[in-house]
C-alpha cells in the first residue's frame, strides 16, 4: 500500500510490485486483500486471477477483456476509446495479447491520464495480476510481462502492476531482462517478514474460534490445544500458510471430534485411509507434475528424505552424489521453484561461497514417504537405499564431504 499510495521512496519509481514466494505462502490472499485496501482508498483497480484447474482462467484468452471491462466501467475518461477500437476492430480480441493490451489499455488510459482527467486524484490506476504462474502457456507467461514492460517505456504508461507469482524459471527469466530493469519492485515472502509469529497468532484465533463455536465444543479438555501443538504446528508450516490453513480446515469439521482430528495432524497419519491432507497433497503432486524428469527429481530428494538433520544441501556435493555435471541440478530442479531453492551462501565454511539446495516446505518430507498420500511420487526408503549404495561407495573415492557424512550418518 506505501508503494501503491507512493509513501515509499525505495519504490516510488517502481511501476511494478512482484510478490513472489513459496506454494501456500498466502501470495493470492495478500492479492485479495490489497485490492479490498485498494477499493477502501478509492482507488482505480483491476485485476485477473489465472487458476491452473479452472479451464476459463488457465490461459490468457480472457485476461485482456477481463481487464479492460473493468477499466471501461471504473474510467468513464476511456469509454470513448475503447468503443471507437472495437467499432473498428469487432475482432479485436481475437489478436494477439500485444494488439489488445496496446489498443485497449495502454492506449486509453494514457490518453485519459495526461489529458488531465480528475479521475485519478493524484493517484495510478493499479492492475493485479494473481498466479501468473498458473497460466498453462509459459510463452504467454513471459509475453505478458513484456506487454507491460512494453507499455511502461512506449507509452509511460499510468499504471502500477501488482503480480503474484511462484518463482518458476520461466518467470524468473523474464523479470531478468533488461526491459525489466528499473521498474520493477521483487518482494519476496520469506523469513524477513516473521510469518511464524502470523501463522501462531493464525493457529491460536482459529482454534479459539473452534473452542467456542463447534458443535462438539463441550467434549474439548480443558487445555485444548496444548501449546507444545501449537508450535508444533508452526516448525511443520515451514513459513507457508497452506500447512496451518489445511490443519484448520480440517480440525474444524462439525462432523468429527476438533481434538481427535488434531492428534491426527500431529501425527500425520490418517486412520482408515482418510486424508486430512488432500489440498495440501494435490498443490504438491500438482508442483512435481511440471518436472520434466521427476524420476531423478525424486532420487535427488531421496537423499533429503532419509534424513531430517538439515535443510540444505550442497549442490556440487549432490550433483557429485549423483553422478551429475555441475549446473544440472538448476535445470533439473527449475520447475520446482515453489518446493526447492538454489541459492548461494556466502562466506560458507567450505569455501568462499557455495550454492546450496533447500527444501522450502518441511510438510514435503512427510508427504514424500506416505505412499497413500504421494501416488506416483512416493519414495520408498528401501528401494533408493540399495540404489544409492553404488553412489556411496564411488562417492568415497572424491574425499568425505558434508553431505556424504549427513548421510552415512
Amino acid at each position: 500500500m506505501n508503494w501503491v499510495l507512493r509513501c515509499d521512496e525505495e519504490t516510488n519509481d517502481m511501476f511494478i510490485m512482484w510478490l513472489t514466494g513459496a506454494a501456500g505462502a498466502g501470495k493470492s490472499a495478500i492479492a485479495q486483500s490489497f485490492i479490498e485496501l485498494c477499493l477502501l482508498h478509492g482507488l482505480v483497480i483491476a485485476s485477473f486471477f489465472f487458476g491452473r484447474l479452472d479451464g476459463s482462467r488457465n490461459h490468457p484468452g480472457a485476461f485482456i477483456a477481463t481487464i479492460v471491462y473493468q477499466i471501461y466501467t471504473s474510467v468513464p475518461a476511456t469509454q470513448k476509446h475503447i468503443l471507437a477500437v472495437i467499432n473498428a476492430d469487432p475482432l479485436i480480441l481475437t489478436r494477439s495479447l500485444e494488439h489488445q493490451f496496446t489498443q485497449l489499455v495502454a492506449k486509453p488510459l494514457s490518453s485519459a491520464y495526461y489529458s488531465g482527467n480528475s479521475w485519478l486524484f493524484g493517484f495510478y490506476p493499479v492492475i493485479v495480476i494473481d498466479g501468473l504462474d498458473e497460466c498453462l502457456d509459459k510463452e504467454a507467461q513471459k509475453e505478458i510481462l513484456r506487454i507491460l514492460s512494453h507499455g511502461i517505456h512506449q507509452f509511460n504508461l499510468p499504471v502500477l502492476f501488482l503480480i503474484a507469482s511462484r518463482p518458476e524459471h520461466d518467470i524468473r527469466v523474464a523479470f531478468g531482462s533488461h526491459r525489466m530493469q528499473g521498474i520493477y519492485k521483487r518482494l519476496y515472502l520469506d523469513d524477513t517478514f516473521h510469518p511464524d509469529e502470523d501463522i501462531r497468532a493464525f493457529l491460536k484465533d482459529s482454534f479459539e474460534n473452534i473452542r467456542t463455536s463447534h458443535p462438539f465444543k463441550s467434549s474439548l479438555p480443558v487445555v485444548w490445544p496444548t501449546q507444545n501443538s501449537i508450535e508444533t504446528l508452526v516448525q511443520k508450516s515451514s513459513g507457508q500458510f497452506i500447512f496451518a490453513a489445511t490443519v484448520v480446515r480440517c480440525v474444524q469439521s462439525i462432523y468429527h471430534q476438533p481434538h481427535d482430528r488434531l492428534e491426527m495432524m500431529l501425527s500425520l497419519r490418517p486412520p482408515q485411509g482418510n486424508l486430512p491432507f488432500a489440498q495440501l497433497d494435490v498443490l504438491y503432486s500438482m508442483i512435481l507434475s511440471s518436472a520434466a524428469n521427476i524420476d531423478l527429481v525424486l532420487y535427488a530428494l531421496s537423499i533429503y528424505s532419509h534424513h531430517v538433520v538439515d535443510e540444505r544441501f550442497c549442490t556440487l556435493d549432490l550433483e557429485r552424489f549423483l553422478n551429475l555435471r555441475e549446473g544440472e541440478l538448476d535445470i533439473l530442479f527449475c520447475d520446482l521453484g515453489a518446493l526447492v531453492s538454489i541459492e548461494r551462501i556466502e562466506n560458507y565454511e567450505y569455501g568462499p561461497s557455495i550454492k546450496m539446495l533447500r527444501i522450502l516446505h518441511a510438510s514435503l518430507h512427510d508427504f514424500l514417504l506416505d505412499s497413500m498420500r504421494s501416488g506416483r511420487f512416493f519414495i520408498d526408503i528401501n528401494v533408493y537405499r540399495t540404489a544409492h549404495l553404488d553412489n556411496i561407495l564411488r562417492y568415497l573415492t572424491l574425499g568425505k564431504r558434508p553431505l556424504l557424512y549427513i548421510y552415512c550418518h
